[in-house]
């Protein structure tokens, strides 16, 4: 099973053997091979990317968010919104498993840990994690296993809504 840091970094390699691929059969008649230095090369142009964002959040584009999510790494605030946005007005399966990812990837940007170690965190990480399986996405299995194992059948997503629910009713 695939954790998700390396499910990034596969990610990531993917890209840049995309961009490696594209540029040595476009551009053969240079004979040059580009360097990238920085990931952030890779990412889409603003403009596509921002066409990509309208297309996935006003009509519900999943094929859109599809592109746009496998783009990138989905850190900043915008994309974590967006993302947010894909599950919670579409119900979109693969913005369930993103969200869950973003939640628990134990990276750091700017010197701030990322992966939510509180228990509201938690139980919502587990809550997108269930959701996407619940509405059929296939890669959320592995972590469902990672996550459950596979002698017991996974609790349903609703179990860790009322965790959450409690955790406020007990701080009144």
């Amino acid at each position: 099973m695939m954790k998700i840091r390396e499910i990034k970094i596969l990610r990531l390699f993917t890209l840049i053997f995309c961009a490696f691929f594209w540029g040595c059969s476009h551009h053969a008649e240079k004979k040059q091979v580009g360097v990238i230095d920085d990931p952030k090369d890779l990412e889409l142009p603003r403009s596509v990317a921002d066409s990509l964002w309208r297309r996935a959040i006003n009509l519900g584009d999943f094929e859109a968010y599809h592109t746009i999510a496998n783009s990138n790494m989905l850190l900043t605030p915008d994309e974590y919104y967006y993302t947010l946005l894909m599950a919670n007005k579409y119900q979109c399966p693969e913005a369930y498993l993103n969200l869950y990812d973003i939640l628990t990837w134990k990276g750091t940007i700017n010197g701030v840990e990322l992966a939510g170690k509180d228990s509201v965190s938690r139980n919502q990480a587990l809550f997108y994690l269930l959701k996407a399986h619940e509405l059929g996405e296939k890669s959320a299995i592995y972590y469902v296993y990672e996550e459950f194992g596979d002698s017991i059948t996974p609790p349903e997503s609703i179990t860790y809504l009322k965790k959450i629910q409690r955790f406020y009713e007990e701080k009144k």
